[in-house]
């Protein structure tokens, strides 16, 4: 008795801050803000393919969730209970938003109920597209690079309409591994990844991508990636491997 009294003590107790947190900090308000950022791109004016190979990267079930997607944390529960520890945090898209707008990034499964009892009142009160629009708008792309229009002038040197099909799929996997992966810095580790992640885009219905196009991409070595890519210089070279990511909350942390 006296454990499910303390557990649902917990419950309301993380259920009550997280509606202080949504309170103070309100998520239309939130998304009104960004949008009017200079960086911030409309849904609209990226390409539908780019969205559908981030959604398919992220949050394969992102349409039709409400939140949460239970069987990417029954894989992450069992996954964590092996190693003894937190290595997954089963994060969909809209856990991912909630936590970037709400909360630190330390991982404990305090601070994952918490970011998922956000998560539900984000499906509620923004809705799928605006989610999407928030979280593509302040994704981490490495070298301290935030945002899909960001990336692409970062990475390509051109507007995010511009984009080549190996372009959109190298923006779509770099948040995957945005700084021990990325193509610049590492390119044969994001050359792996990028492989591996080809699967997901060729062969899972419906396929994004054809397997003449995946071949395509696939001849693309770690030597040159892209022939647009942005070449390693000065800054990119002497960048450091870990650094503090930014929180829309609490600005820098250096815990990730």
């Amino acid at each position: 008795m006296l454990i499910v009294t303390t557990a649902l003590l917990a419950c309301a107790g993380m259920a009550g801050y997280a509606f202080v947190l949504m309170r103070k900090r309100p998520p239309l308000a939130l998304y009104e803000s960004r949008r009017r950022q200079p960086d911030f791109l409309p849904i609209g004016q990226i390409p539908p393919w780019l969205i559908q190979l981030i959604v398919r990267q992220e949050d394969p079930n992102f349409y039709t969730h409400p939140g949460f997607d239970i069987e990417a944390i029954r894989k992450t529960w069992r996954t964590n209970k092996c190693e003894g520890r937190i290595v997954l945090g089963a994060s969909i898209i809209s856990q991912q938003l909630a936590k970037n707008l709400y909360l630190r990034f330390t991982r404990n499964y305090l601070r994952k109920t918490v970011e998922l009892l956000i998560a539900l009142a984000l499906e509620r009160r923004l809705g799928k597209t605006r989610i999407l629009e928030l979280y593509v708008n302040i994704i981490y792309y490495g070298f301290g690079i935030y945002g899909i229009a960001n990336a692409t002038r970062f990475y390509f040197d051109k507007s995010v309409s511009d984009l080549s099909l190996n372009q959109m799929v190298m923006l779509a996997i770099i948040p995957s591994a945005p700084t021990t992966g990325n193509p610049i810095q590492h390119p044969e580790v994001f050359e792996r990844l990028r492989n591996g992640y080809l699967v997901r885009f060729t062969e899972e219905a419906p396929p994004l991508i054809s397997r003449a196009q995946a071949e395509d991409i696939l001849g693309r070595r770690a030597t040159c990636l892209d022939p647009e890519l942005r070449a390693p210089d000065d800054f990119t070279r002497s960048y450091p491997s870990v650094v503090p990511m930014i929180n829309e909350r609490f600005g820098p942390l250096s815990s990730i």
